[in-house]
């Protein structure tokens, strides 16, 4: 059982560094607030739409990026995004391939376009 266990292990770690290559839309056609869940347990910050469905942003190159990161990285809307609660934003997406969340609020999402609309009022 130990052996099952450790190869399914090895062939997801495998398949989860692979590269896709996928059509970006540069649309911020969505408006969101971006909320902290990180008292939940394996969550973050998440996008809330004001529909109020959530968001789980994800990177685009997956978990395996180690330095040197890929040229891509630095291009990714999430590069230097600095998360607010309560900030306002309109962003663009795509599906994200299916990974496992331990969050489990929302779907993942890869990122395709970001811009702050409003700033949250400091108290």
């Amino acid at each position: 059982m130990n052996r099952i266990i450790a190869v399914m292990v090895i062939l997801l770690s495998v398949l989860a560094c692979e590269p896709e290559e996928a059509k970006i839309s540069q649309d911020c056609t969505y408006t969101a607030t971006v909320v902290d869940l990180e008292g939940l347990d394996g969550c973050g910050f998440v996008f809330q739409l004001d529909n109020g469905d959530y968001l789980e942003p994800m990177w685009r190159w997956g978990w395996c990026a180690t330095p040197p990161l890929p040229k891509e990285a630095t291009e990714d809307p999430l590069w230097d995004f600095q998360f607010v609660d309560g900030q306002r934003v309109r962003l663009g997406f795509e599906p994200a391939e299916e990974m496992g969340s331990i969050c489990m609020v929302g779907e993942q999402v890869y990122i395709t376009c970001l811009e702050v609309i409003g700033e949250v009022a400091v108290e």
